[in-house]
This record gives structure tokens, C-alpha cells and sequence, in this order.
């Protein structure tokens, strides 16, 4: 952005740019498909060789019409396979998810997709992490498919602040997601905390999926106008969470689609 703003008012746009950064209580608003019903989120993140990319991505597309298909049937609420836009020194290269409503739909969406392929051998080699999340605050564009662009943001709120931060992403956050959903910039948010505890204490990722590129931009600015008007919301949002752990991570969605 061309605009600089106070320290207080950065971080707001530190958290919004986790935000420009996969899925408390709260709800979303009903138009943009999402509840307060919590949802669960299985990531499997892989580090694989570049010559074997085109063996996962085959995969990945090979599964497409069995995972529509468990949309189609309600076993799962949305999916997505996406390969790394920015690299860093984990070495992960491609991540899958599929979201559901249980624990039990995970694993029958999991057991479902690996009976109907045999798994490429690029995964044997591959170093793998596999992520359970879980939020209730979400936001999901009913019927969207295609590919796209997912900005992950992972970072820690500081201890005895979580209650604060989950209210303060209800009321400062989350209206300019659903803004932005309305516009067609975002076709899906979510708030996420590990529902199986692999990580540090009080982690949270904000993610959300984007109908392409531009759309990046298109929420920055957004963003720039919505920081302007919420003054007060930043430092607010500095004092609940502890920036020096951020950490961004975007990926190309080569396909994805949701309930």
C-alpha cells in the first residue's frame, strides 16, 4: 500500500493481510453460507520433489469427482488441492483439505478418496504434516468451484487474550470478510484453532480463498478504506495478538469446491 498508518492501525492490517492472509464464537452472516456451527478442517500439507509435482497434481485431479461427489451426498462441506505460490525453508510444496461438519465425516471423506485411488508413489517420498482444525466462526460462498488463490495466515494470541481476540475478529474482522464476500473478492473465511494440538499454545490461522490474483488486490484496497474508517481497531488487535510468530502463506488453488 502507498498510504502508512500508525503502528496500532498496521497491525489491524497485519491481521486483515493474514487475512490478505485453511478455516470463539460467533456467527456468519446467513447470506454468505456460513453459522456457528463449528466445522472441522483436515490439512494435509506435503513437501514433494519438483520432478514428481506432476504425479500429486494428477492426483489431485483424479480425485475431483469423488469429492463432488461426497459434497453432492453432504459426508463433507468443501475441498480443495492447491500447490505452493510462495516457498520457504519447510520445503512444503503442495496442501489438500476437506471440511466437515464431525470428526467421523473427516475420516469417511479421507477413507472414501483413498479407495478410489491408488496413492501416487510421490507421496512415499514426500515429507508429510497433517493439521486437524476446527472453527465456528466462517464464511463460504454457497456452490463455489474452480481454482483460485488461498492466503493462510498462522500466528499466536498472547496468553489470557483469547476471548478478547475471538470478539474483536467478530466485530472488526469479520464484517469486512463478508463485505468482501458480497463483492465476490472472497468466496470463503474462516477463523481457525487446532483442533488436534500440534503446535504452540494459542495458535490461530486466518485463511480465505479468492477467485483469483487480482483479487488480492482488490481486498488490499479494500482493506486501505476499511483501516481508515476503524482507527481504534488496531491497536486493540496489536495488544491481543503477538505478531513477532506471524507467519503468511499463499497458495494457488488448482481446484476446490463447497457445499
Amino acid at each position: 500500500m502507498n498510504r502508512k498508518f500508525p503502528a496500532g492501525t498496521a497491525a489491524l492490517g497485519a491481521a486483515l493481510l493474514i487475512a490478505a492472509a485453511i478455516w470463539g464464537p460467533a456467527k456468519a452472516k446467513a447470506q454468505a453460507g456460513g453459522g456457528d456451527q463449528a466445522v472441522y478442517t483436515y490439512v494435509a500439507l506435503w513437501g514433494v520433489p519438483r520432478p514428481q509435482w506432476g504425479d500429486i497434481e494428477k492426483f489431485y485431479r483424479d480425485a475431483v469427482p469423488t469429492l463432488n461427489k461426497l459434497v453432492a451426498d453432504g459426508t463433507i462441506l468443501g475441498w480443495g488441492n492447491a500447490r505452493n505460490f510462495t516457498h520457504d525453508e519447510s520445503g512444503m510444496t503442495h496442501a489438500s483439505w476437506i471440511t466437515a461438519t464431525s470428526f467421523a465425516n473427516i475420516h469417511r471423506g479421507l477413507d472414501a478418496v483413498r479407495d478410489a485411488l491408488p496413492q501416487p508413489a510421490a507421496f512415499a517420498n514426500s515429507k508429510h504434516i497433517d493439521q486437524m482444525l476446527r472453527a465456528t466462526i466462517h464464511g463460504e460462498k454457497p456452490g463455489a468451484s474452480g481454482s483460485g488463490m488461498l492466503w493462510v495466515a498462522h500466528y499466536r494470541v498472547r496468553e489470557g487474550q483469547m476471548d478478547a481476540f475471538t470478539q474483536l475478529f467478530s466485530n472488526e474482522i469479520q464484517p469486512l470478510f463478508d463485505e468482501q464476500m458480497a463483492a465476490g473478492n472472497i468466496l470463503g473465511y474462516s477463523l481457525d484453532f487446532q483442533a488436534i494440538h500440534t503446535e504452540e499454545t494459542g495458535s490461530v490461522d486466518i485463511s480465505y480463498l479468492l477467485p483469483d490474483a487480482a483479487a488480492i488486490d482488490k481486498f488490499q484496497a479494500a482493506l486501505e478504506v476499511y483501516q481508515a474508517k476503524h482507527p481504534d481497531a488496531g491497536p486493540a488487535m496489536e495488544a491481543a495478538m503477538d505478531f513477532s510468530v506471524h507467519r503468511d502463506f499463499v497458495y494457488e488453488v488448482m481446484n476446490f469446491g463447497q457445499k
